[in-house]
């Protein structure tokens, strides 16, 4: 088990479940998954097979803390990134909204200095640090696409980012309004 739990933390990739036999046995996973809880961490399945991420309340304490947070400037080239590669083509039925972040379109990183205020020389150290880190990743051209990083992210993280980028995006639409009401809605339930 402690190896199963290496290979899936260490694999840049979704493990498959063929590759591992406590991925494909029912009660083998369970196991596999309570060990990873006491490390704060979830498994997660992709389309592509199985990898780990840290469980929400695990990562919004290390978040509070700094821990595993991004620059702001980093922050804002992958927003754009996001913004053209993920949330503009799900918008436009290009891509289904179940797809996988991986599967976003490939932004040519030129165009994000000429799009945007970013000089070359910041933009090309942010797509480094990236890209090095696995949060971003190379499509076609070499045109940069989401990393398989996003594949760590769970379910509830990867729609709250998606809203977040619909707020950035169109913050008077009505989308954008119910995303609004249903966040106050769950903010004020926590707080009774």
């Amino acid at each position: 088990m402690l190896t199963a739990v290496r290979v899936l933390e260490e694999a840049e990739n979704p493990v498959p479940r063929s590759f591992l036999h406590a991925l494909g046995d029912e009660s083998l996973r369970a196991v596999l998954e309570e060990l990873l809880a006491h490390g704060g961490k979830v498994l997660i399945e992709t389309p592509y097979g199985f990898t780990t991420g840290y469980d929400d309340t695990v990562r919004m304490q290390l978040a509070t803390v700094g821990i595993g947070v991004l620059p702001p400037v980093d922050r804002a080239v992958l927003t754009l990134i996001l913004l053209w590669s993920v949330a503009i083509p799900r918008a436009q039925g290009e891509i289904p909204a179940a797809a996988p972040w991986t599967e976003g379109r490939a932004v040519n990183p030129r165009e994000l200095s000429s799009r945007s205020r970013f000089p070359d020389t910041v933009v090309a150290s942010v797509l480094r640090r990236l890209r090095d880190a696995g949060i971003l990743g190379w499509g076609e051209h070499r045109w940069v696409v989401p990393g398989p990083q996003f594949l760590r992210l769970t379910e509830r993280v990867q729609q709250q980012i998606f809203q977040d980028l619909v707020l950035l995006a169109e913050p008077t639409g009505a989308l954008a309004d119910s995303i609004r009401r249903s966040r106050a809605a769950r903010l004020d339930g926590s707080t009774r």
